[in-house]
């Protein structure tokens, strides 16, 4: 029970902390409270209890990937398209 909790409170620490990082690049004012840093906690603890304690790293690492991913995508949809030179 202990390494459920352990995995518990590590993968939805380190999910938050890695969705505020992506939330504050993106520089968002408001936000709702995000369902997926529970998900992933509780998929860390079942993952770590039956499978393997290296579960934990390999979400939260597959987790910050998506995030990373959406938020160059994001930033690659706001960026203006560069002034064109005439001769």
């Amino acid at each position: 029970m202990t390494t459920a909790l352990l995995h518990f409170a590590a993968g939805t620490l380190a999910s938050l902390a890695i969705f505020l990082l992506f939330t504050w690049l993106s520089g968002a004012r408001s936000f709702s409270a995000p369902f997926s840093v529970v998900f992933i906690g509780i998929a860390c603890a079942s993952m770590a209890l039956y499978l393997s304690p290296w579960a934990t790293p390999a979400i939260v690492t597959l987790y910050f990937l998506a995030s990373a991913s959406e938020f160059l995508q994001e930033r690659k949809a706001k960026k203006p398209d560069a002034p064109k030179e005439e001769p």
